[in-house]
């Protein structure tokens, strides 16, 4: 019998226990959709949730939604919290629980939580009456939501009413816009009625109290037709009430006064129950300022006298709460703090050795690399500085064995006719021909002392360049009829362009000297055909143009060297082999590039592009090459 008395009060406990967990369980739930509920109509309280039940109820539930997949739910029913404390009076307990939720926001990570936290933080603010910091927390928890967050929506309405209590109307404004665009979308949205009183405020303050009783009067409509809130029909009346008491005050209609003063007195009754929070000293101070307005002056003593009694044990009431709320998170801080100190120590001086030891064995592999790398590039440099001597050695015995190859030929021509013609019995038609001979070779010779001189210059920087504005399209067309007078072959000369003009920054002369270099390399290798100049713009910053002949071309195998010192085609023909190696150092002293085109073949085609306009850089380098 004993066994079996045990086993059915065991029993019992147990069903008792699971019943009252299931129960807890659902009683949560029940509360956690009560409050949801009034996130959702955007409202603080309604009559089935008042506010000492959301604060209550917020403390259950709070603990059981501090995680990362229900962190909106936990921050926002905590913003809610706060709100419930500053309606109630209890400012110093709702900026404890403001801090609390800036600082879960920080261990958590969350950038949502940290902008609640600052409105929360605003919220306080703006109940103590400190409008700056309120407006620089509000501005601050906007910057950490997206655009499209209900809680964006709510805090423009907060930030609105805030800078028309700071009389910054139009910048007011800038922040109901947006809301106004929401209700054009959504007529029936949670905050339609707000939203309809931030307008109705705007026009209180800014003396249009006709317009902004429109506007309470649509709020009103949707009160009573849709949502039925008792929050909402607080404030309709409230800022109803403003509204008279501002067309008093701007008409003394004694009409207005005495409605605006019915109202007060109304909305008194309902929040006397608490002379303590928020909403009864703000109704009492309107009461006070339309007392005076009346003439009424000693009711108005009267109800400030009252005022400042409450307010004062108000403050003494809520310091005792805060210094309780604030004491007991001190010590359950101390004690973690006092179990932490002592490994942080531990695990601090671990690391500093670790990272001492560290740092030595880091620096001492930086020394050794570096010194590595060192004696790496100073036989590097020793190896470069070797091969650029023999390179040096190498360039000077060729460059002095094409030179003489170069100077002998027409010297060679100039003495043996020069001798010829000293001879007697030569006809005149001999002596002309040696003669002409004569002439040609002494050119040759003086072109070939030309180019020397101009590659010397242009590798030393001293070819002068004179940078001016002129028209690419009339320079091919002299150098074109140039060439054309004194060219031998049959070849066609043309010049081909689209354009009408093209004005670029050039030194002219040498723009010529490149062209009349291209078109007389051209005509040597194009006994019949055509040789074309075209001028293009290849983009709005670069000229292009290209010299194309239908001669006997360029193998392939020679064109990688074309650009090179006494590089010639063809060893018998005329020219001292430097005139494509100037063309290029001109180019690109000009700021272009030239290169042969080694896909054309039906002959050969050099192209170079040219800058319309010279940069800085190039500017810094006229008047030298």
């Amino acid at each position: 019998m004993r066994k079996i008395a045990i086993i059915s009060a065991v029993a019992t406990i147990l069903l008792f226990s699971f019943a009252t967990r299931t129960y807890a369980t659902r009683t949560d739930n029940e509360h956690l959709s009560a409050l949801q509920s009034l996130i959702s109509r955007e409202i603080p309280y309604d009559a089935n949730t008042p506010i000492d039940s959301i604060i209550f109820w917020t403390n259950q539930l709070a603990p059981t939604l501090k995680f990362p997949r229900t962190e909106e739910s936990y921050f926002t029913l905590l913003l809610w919290q706060v709100s419930a404390y500053i309606m109630r009076g209890d400012l110093s307990l709702a900026v404890d629980r403001a801090r609390y939720m800036y600082e879960s926001a920080k261990d958590m990570n969350s950038n949502f939580g940290i902008a609640l936290a600052n409105q929360a933080i605003g919220q306080a603010y703006t109940a103590s009456y400190i409008q700056d910091k309120a407006l620089s927390s509000y501005l601050d928890a906007l910057h950490h939501l997206s655009p499209n967050n209900p809680q964006t929506y709510r805090l423009l309405v907060k930030i609105s009413t805030l800078l028309q209590q700071m009389n910054r109307l139009e910048e007011a404004m800038t922040y109901v816009n947006p809301l106004n665009q929401l209700l054009e979308q959504q007529p029936e949205h949670p905050l339609a009625i707000p939203i309809l009183i931030e307008n109705a405020t705007y026009y209180i303050s800014s003396g249009d109290q006709q317009t902004a009783l429109q506007y309470l009067q649509k709020a009103d409509s949707i009160y009573q037709n849709h949502t039925h809130e008792p929050a909402h029909g607080f404030s309709i009346d409230y800022y109803t009430a403003a509204c008279y008491r501002a067309l008093a005050a701007d008409d003394h209609d004694k009409q207005k006064a005495d409605e605006a003063l019915a109202l007060y007195n109304k909305l008194l009754e309902l929040v006397s129950g608490n002379k303590r929070s928020l909403e009864y000293r703000s109704i009492s101070a309107e009461k006070i300022y339309l007392y005076k307005l009346l003439g009424r002056f000693d009711e108005a003593c009267r109800i400030y006298q009252e005022l400042y009694t409450v307010t004062d044990t108000l403050a003494s009431k809520s310091y005792i709460r805060q210094i309780n709320a604030l004491k007991a998170t001190y010590q359950i801080d101390e004690l973690e703090l006092g179990n932490k100190a002592q490994e942080n120590r531990i695990v601090l001086a671990s690391i500093f050795i670790g990272l001492g030891l560290l740092a030595f064995i880091s620096m001492l592999a930086v020394w050794q690399r570096k010194q590595k790398k060192k004696v790496a590039l100073s036989k590097k440099n020793l190896e470069q500085s070797r091969w650029n001597a023999e390179s040096a050695t190498r360039a000077k015995s060729v460059f002095l064995s094409n030179m003489s190859h170069e100077i002998r030929t027409p010297l060679n021509a100039l003495s043996g006719f020069s001798a010829l013609l000293t001879e007697e019995g030569l006809d005149d038609a001999t002596r002309l021909q040696c003669t002409e001979i004569i002439q040609q070779n002494s050119e040759l010779l003086l072109k070939l002392i030309n180019d020397v001189i101009d590659l010397s210059s242009l590798e030393f920087g001293k070819m002068q360049f004179s940078i001016g504005e002129h028209d690419a399209v009339a320079t091919c067309r002299n150098v074109t009829d140039t060439v054309g007078k004194v060219k031998q072959t049959q070849a066609e000369l043309l010049f081909v362009t689209s354009l009408e003009e093209l004005k670029i920054e050039t030194d002219d002369s040498r723009l010529q000297q490149v062209l009349i270099n291209l078109l007389i390399n051209a005509t040597k290798f194009t006994a019949e055909g055509a040789i074309t100049l075209k001028l293009e713009k290849e983009s709005d910053d670069m000229a292009l143009f290209s010299v194309t002949d239908t001669g006997c071309g360029i193998p392939k195998e020679k064109q990688a060297h074309i650009f090179q010192r006494f590089e010639k085609l063809d060893e018998n023909a005329q020219g001292s082999g430097l005139g494509l190696s100037i063309c290029q150092l001109i180019i690109e002293h000009i700021g272009g590039r030239i290169w042969i085109d080694p896909d054309y073949d039906e002959g050969s085609r050099f192209l170079f592009t040219h800058p319309i306009r010279q940069t800085k850089g190039t500017q810094k380098k006229e008047g030298r090459a």
